[in-house]
């Protein structure tokens, strides 16, 4: 079991640089928009972003994900899988990128209420359209385990998203045009990279049966994506609706800041898809399982304790006036508490579920997606008006526990695993009771970091780690003081 974890720790470690680059980029540009950007042009850039996040799951319609279930079950003629998959994502998009090209002042009038903005329609086309075809080839390196090719491609589009935002945002001026003409041309060429990567894998074959497997398997996932994209952004435009834009320009840019837990979610979830597809479906694989549902819960949540305790001192950071947090933003930093803790949430419902792959039963995260998505944006209508934007937090939470009820009750029929429960009811408590205790009494710096120093020391007491755990950990000091 400890070779697996370590195996999937270091995958972890891996695609997670690149993830983190990548998403990390937009972290380190909210100084760049936050302190030269209006709050009002920052909420239209939100509604245009909502827009992308919708569309990106429609797409793809899960096409990357059944690539690699049906990629890893082959033995023979995986280059066809390859192709054909290429061949749906290339006819697909451009079908929709026309549309969107075609459709782009209702769509304005509808999202950004006003046919004016209705240019920014164009770029959304030509992004969307390029990062669909990026997908397949960054699922084929993920699935041949080959990380270091991701992170580097990854690591070519954080350079150039972060310079060409600085280029026409900061320097420029461009405002919001600048952002989205930035990202269309980040796009295209990470596209281009990946096809020159990729250009003796392609091959020009085709299979309608191939194409029916993938589609089939496939589209559960769009209703699952809306849903997910639903409790992630849809609250912008709730928002905007109750509040303005002022008020969604500072939510979205604290936001943000909730990218910190987002970044190990999305870069455990990276190694998870492909390490769980390869360990199968055997008794040893329900113990690994179960173990690293626990390992996951502990840097999670003690990465939730940490950022909840020092995010007023992280949004603080400044070079002169410039602010890492512009300053007029940083009256919605109570939300990020709330933010971090969904992520946390959604990353547990990942590691759920391998019984819905083992057993083609993609359909049933549909279902459980949209009610959990249901919950969340029902209480966006009734908290906003009452919480203003401390309400998407409350029920970002919500639906994300009702995610991870539903998921966990569904995928233990599909596929039981055993889960440490003691301990991770122990764990939870104690992070959860010390997180918002920092969180509602604000005590001092230095009170603030004698408390996480101490964590691992309180878990000792309560026994909570076991002796094998405890002689790797003695052996990693020792090595690390040799």
């Amino acid at each position: 079991m400890l070779a697996q974890i370590k195996s999937l720790t270091k995958q972890t470690l891996v695609y997670g640089v690149g993830t983190i680059a990548t998403r990390l980029v937009t972290f380190m540009l909210l100084p760049v928009y936050t302190n030269v950007m209006p709050k009002e042009k920052y909420g239209l850039a939100a509604l245009i972003f909502t827009f992308l996040a919708f569309m990106n799951h429609i797409y793809n319609y899960g096409l990357d994900s059944a690539f690699m279930r049906f990629y890893s079950q082959e033995k023979e003629d995986k280059k066809t899988i390859l192709s054909s998959a290429m061949g749906m994502a290339f006819f697909t998009s451009i079908l929709l990128s026309i549309a969107v090209y075609i459709f782009r002042i209702p769509l304005s009038k509808y999202i950004l209420s006003g046919t004016q903005h209705s240019h920014y329609f164009v770029y959304a086309a030509g992004i969307l359209f390029f990062d669909c075809l990026a997908r397949i080839p960054l699922a084929y390196l993920r699935q041949e385990n080959r990380p270091m090719m991701f992170m580097g491609v990854r690591f070519v589009n954080v350079l150039l998203t972060l310079g060409l935002n600085i280029y026409f945002v900061a320097i420029l001026k461009n405002g919001i045009v600048g952002i989205f003409r930035s990202y269309l041309i980040v796009s295209f060429v990470t596209t281009f990279l990946l096809f020159i990567i990729m250009i003796n894998k392609i091959h020009i074959r085709f299979s309608l049966k191939d194409a029916k497997n993938l589609l089939l398997f496939g589209l559960p996932f769009v209703p699952t994506g809306l849903a997910v994209a639903a409790m992630e952004m849809l609250n912008r435009k709730i928002l905007e609706q109750f509040l303005g834009l002022e008020p969604l320009g500072i939510f979205s840019a604290n936001y943000k800041l909730g990218i910190f837990m987002l970044l190990v979610s999305t870069g455990f979830y990276y190694a998870w898809q492909p390490f769980f597809l390869r360990e199968g479906k055997n008794e040893k694989s329900r113990q690994l399982f179960g173990r690293i549902m626990t390992y996951f819960i502990i840097v999670a949540m003690g990465f939730w304790v940490f950022l909840t305790a020092f995010i007023d001192n992280i949004a603080s950071i400044h070079i002169g006036n410039i602010f890492l947090l512009g300053q007029e933003y940083q009256g919605g930093l109570k939300i990020v508490p709330f933010i971090l803790l969904g992520y946390v949430l959604f990353g547990i419902n990942q590691i759920l579920l391998p019984g819905f792959y083992f057993e083609k039963k993609t359909k049933y995260l549909a279902i459980i997606t949209i009610i959990a998505a249901t919950v969340n944006v029902s209480l966006n209508f009734m908290l906003i008006p009452v919480y203003g934007i401390m309400g998407p937090g409350y029920a970002m939470v919500a639906g994300n526990v009702v995610l991870v009820a539903m998921t966990y009750f569904t995928s233990q029929k599909l596929f039981r695993i055993h889960y440490e429960y003691k301990r991770i009811f122990m764990l939870s408590l104690l992070l959860l009771s010390i997180g918002f205790l920092i969180y509602f009494l604000q005590p001092h710096v230095l009170i603030k970091f004698g408390i996480i120093v101490l964590l691992p020391f309180i878990l000792k007491l309560l026994n909570f780690f076991n002796p094998s755990e405890i002689n790797l950990l003695k052996r990693m000091f020792v090595r690390k003081q040799g």
